[in-house]
């Protein structure tokens, strides 16, 4: 039986994405419950507003519409034909994604597997997250570093773009205290392209891992000048917001890296064949969440772990920017993942907080 349930979690303070200020997640949890086996699987279709361009409304209706369908078609086993129908049809990538998840958490539960290792034989059995550090003054901002270092962070992502002189003396500062981590900023689209060049060169010497999005993300062209003259390594971010416009990012080479948000991506092959096109180009990959539950941010560590490149920081550490979740396992928001092993995507969903369509 496939039931769909609705959850609105507000977030700890209000989040700035893509120029949007939100101020809590919503979407859809699809919940299959096998009769024969009593295998629950799951799945979450949730839009990011700003990023997305599917509405929640939209997803639920076809949801709705859908629904019956769907579930007769994971019972007689078409349920990938089903996803490929309906993604030709909408092009929802959050949709697709969330489907994809339900029918690959049933299939590895099913083959008594944990999804990592359904997906991916050879699958890193341990991932690093990044910690996020809001950047205000310098004592606040040492403070918090304090904390996420000590909880075992060695990558902090820093937000940056609203005053680069106070930037700069912080992220000095910072940088001198910990000289061993590894600083990413995040620009969030501030800059200009000039003012990106001039701004990455002053801080060439605080060996910035890389900076995210420093100019507006419709400027691709823009982009690529920043890439080819900063001498800190660029990532595309709210740039790369569909599969379409990360392979003209790729074959472009506007970036030196991609950040892969897997529900602006669709389905898990659109995900695996969105990938091998960047290896080609020599663009490399970090996979971040959009701020999902754990059932997605489950799916997304899974796929980090079999795609993502080992040294590097992902972006999954997000739960706790939620006032509460859908699961309580731990271990998703650690700063090192490791994986237990539990058929499926691990997790068990608390339904407290959840309504049914």
């Amino acid at each position: 039986m496939l039931k769909l349930y609705t959850y609105h979690i507000p977030f700890r303070s209000a989040f700035g994405s893509a120029g949007n200020v939100i101020t809590h997640r919503e979407g859809i949890i699809l919940v299959y419950r096998d009769k024969d086996s009593g295998i629950e699987a799951y799945g979450e279709v949730a839009p990011l507003p700003g990023f997305s361009e599917e509405s929640f409304e939209e997803v639920k209706e076809v949801l709705l519409l859908n629904k019956a369908h769907l579930e007769e078609a994971i019972i007689d086993g078409s349920g990938q034909e089903t996803l490929r129908l309906l993604d030709q049809i909408h092009r929802f990538p959050s949709l697709s994604f969330g489907i994809d998840t339900l029918l690959y958490d049933l299939a590895a539960k099913r083959s008594n597997k944990p999804l990592v290792q359904y997906l991916f034989p050879g699958f890193h059995s341990s991932i690093q997250s990044n910690g996020t550090l809001p950047l205000s003054n310098t004592s606040a901002t040492l403070s918090k570093a304090d904390t996420l270092t000590s909880e075992g962070f060695t990558t902090l992502k820093v937000k940056v773009g609203s005053d680069f002189n106070n930037e700069l003396s912080v992220l000095s500062s910072l940088r001198e205290k910990y000289p061993d981590i590894k600083i990413r900023i995040d620009a969030n689209q501030a800059w200009t392209v000039d003012e990106a060049i001039t701004h990455l060169t002053c801080i060439e010497e605080l060996d910035i891992e890389y900076c995210e999005q420093p100019v507006h993300k419709e400027n691709i062209a823009g982009l690529k000048k920043v890439t080819e003259a900063s001498p800190i390594k660029i990532a595309a971010d709210e740039s790369a917001r569909n599969k379409t416009i990360i392979s003209e990012l790729t074959e472009t080479h506007a970036a030196d890296l991609l950040i892969f948000k897997p529900m602006l991506m669709g389905t898990f092959n659109d995900i695996f064949v969105t990938k091998e096109l960047a290896d080609t180009h020599s663009i490399e990959t970090v996979f971040t969440t959009s701020l999902e539950t754990a059932i997605g941010r489950a799916a997304i560590a899974a796929i980090s772990a079999g795609l993502g490149r080992y040294e590097r920081a992902q972006g999954l550490a997000t739960g706790s920017f939620l006032k509460h979740d859908v699961a309580s396992e731990k271990w998703l928001n650690l700063p090192v993942i490791k994986f237990p092993y539990k058929i499926g995507l691990g997790i068990s969903l608390h339904y407290e907080g959840l309504k049914e369509l």
